[in-house]
């Protein structure tokens, strides 16, 4: 029997209700409660957090903000990168010098077994956390907060989740630890130290133009002997160019007895 499209809305008016519909198979088929049921079964889904910490916080007195986000009275914090695991879990912040209390609906281990919480504000807006450790005791056992579901957290040391590749600024400026450095980017850091080494000699010059190709006059060149004792030799170093400089000596040095290393 072919199906009738249905083109006015239904109002059960809060009264009525869909009774004995099968479990749905495809994408568009409503799904019964016991479908949904089983869905989430085994998760203990909680009440959003306002934000939560990256590293760790003093419990005691946490300060006016929290990953940078201004607490107000009540805000769900959840804390999940203390230095003492068993610390993490859901707390609620009252005062920036009030020591903070874990939430009524996870202050047991029971509460916090399979707990979901997402995250509002901060460095990990937007993502959501699963706590996975089980049979525990509150306060002695480590409570471990993973990324879970689609919305990854910001990756840092203690977290898997997204990473942003650095600009070569942030590289050069060497002060931020929440992005990743690429070898492009490592290679053309501003300040890195390079080295080109190059042996030389020949028996009757005295004269010798070692190219380092570092493009700077900001250099370092010592000679020493390429064998041997490997003793420093002490001779006339010109920045010829800030490609090249010329090493001058007062003998003639033998064929590839020196060793030249530019450093900039």
């Amino acid at each position: 029997m072919a199906t009738k499209p249905q083109l006015t809305d239904l109002d059960f008016a809060g009264a009525g209700t869909l009774l004995n519909i099968r479990d749905a198979t495809s994408a568009q088929e409503p799904v019964t409660k016991a479908q949904l049921d089983s869905a989430v079964e085994g998760l203990a889904w909680k009440d959003s957090a306002r934000v939560a910490t990256q590293a760790n916080l003093n419990l005691a007195s946490p300060g006016a903000s929290v990953d940078g986000v201004a607490m107000a009275a009540g805000d769900r914090v959840l804390v999940r990168a203390q230095t003492a695991a068993a610390e993490n879990g859901l707390y609620v912040w009252n005062g920036a010098a009030v020591a903070m209390a874990r939430s009524p609906d996870a202050s047991t281990f029971a509460e916090l077994e399979a707990a979901v919480a997402s995250v509002e504000e901060g460095t990990s807006a937007g993502a959501t956390f699963r706590q996975s450790a089980v049979n525990g005791t509150l306060g002695t056992t480590a409570v471990a907060w993973g990324s879970f579901g689609t919305g990854a957290p910001a990756a840092t040391e203690a977290t898997a989740g997204i990473a942003e590749v650095a600009t070569q600024a942030e590289t050069d400026a060497g002060t931020d630890d929440s992005r990743f450095v690429s070898p492009l980017k490592l290679a053309q850091l501003a300040g890195r130290i390079r080295k080109v080494a190059q042996t030389f000699g020949d028996g009757s010059a005295t004269a010798y133009v070692i190219t380092h190709n570092l493009n700077t006059r900001d250099v370092q060149l010592q000679v020493w002997q390429a064998t041997g004792t490997f003793d420093l030799v002490d001779c006339e170093v010109e920045l010829t160019s800030v490609n090249s400089a010329t090493v001058r000596l007062n003998a003639a040095p033998a064929a590839g007895s020196l060793r030249a290393v530019a450093m900039g």
